[in-house]
């Protein structure tokens, strides 16, 4: 019997959930995108089940990874951006050639075409212990945590513009990020994953939602931090 379906119908879920957060960004309410981004982040989690189980059932396929990445494509590429124009980026009017052009369209759509492209590299080459850029759906998470995390008028318009560019072009950098999975199997023992789910638990129980957007941050300004350090020592003299 072929169990390729397990995993394929994770990845559908996935794009499912990505498909459902766009419908719900649409009402432009502060519920509607706070759904949204829900649902990109359920998506995150479909999303990193779906390769593990292919491999323990071992029917990992080519189909199965061009699959996963037209989902990821989907949910962090194109949900977040439109996530983040229906709740952020409307109506930043500009104008060309005496007619109003909305920016907020061209901002959005940068989130997408980042997504698309750092996917489409990963494909044709990427290495088994760290990613080159930002993973697509920890910028997908971040950006999703933004509804869940503030209300609409907490971030100021130019601030969040300024973050979602900078989240949307770390995809196509080439800074090196580490693979989170392959550190703790390389140094696995009941030590460390204790202490690590030690501290997932007691941030959850203090920070609540603000959890994971400390988490990924960190692990965003993780990348940018390693490039700088390399950049200082390769121009110290």
């Amino acid at each position: 019997m072929n169990l390729a379906w397990m995993p394929n119908s994770l990845t559908m879920g996935n794009l499912l959930c990505g498909f459902i957060s766009v419908i719900f960004a649409s009402t432009r309410t502060p519920q509607g995108c706070l759904i949204a981004g829900l649902l990109i982040m359920g998506a995150a989690l479909l999303d990193g089940l779906d390769g593990p189980l292919a491999r323990a059932l071992k029917v990992d396929s080519a189909i199965g990874a061009e699959l996963d990445s037209l989902a990821d494509c989907v949910t962090f590429g194109v949900a977040p951006g439109y996530l983040a124009y229906q709740a952020y980026l409307s109506g930043m009017f500009v104008p060309v050639f005496g007619k109003s052009v909305d920016l907020g369209i061209f901002v959005a759509s940068i989130f997408p075409i980042c997504a698309a492209y750092r996917l489409a590299r990963f494909n044709v080459n990427h290495v088994t212990n760290s990613f080159s850029g930002l993973p697509s759906p920890v910028a997908g998470i971040i950006i999703a945590l933004v509804p869940v995390c503030f209300h609409g008028d907490d971030i100021p318009r130019p601030l969040f513009v300024a973050f979602f560019v900078i989240v949307a072009l770390l995809m196509v950098s080439t800074f090196k990020y580490s693979k989170p999975q392959a550190s703790l199997l390389k140094s696995y023992n009941r030590v460390r994953l204790a202490l690590f789910f030690a501290i997932i638990v007691l941030l959850i129980v203090f920070l609540k939602q603000w959890a994971v957007f400390v988490v990924i941050s960190i692990y965003i300004l993780s990348g940018i931090l390693s490039f700088v350090i390399q950049f200082i020592q390769d121009h110290k003299y």
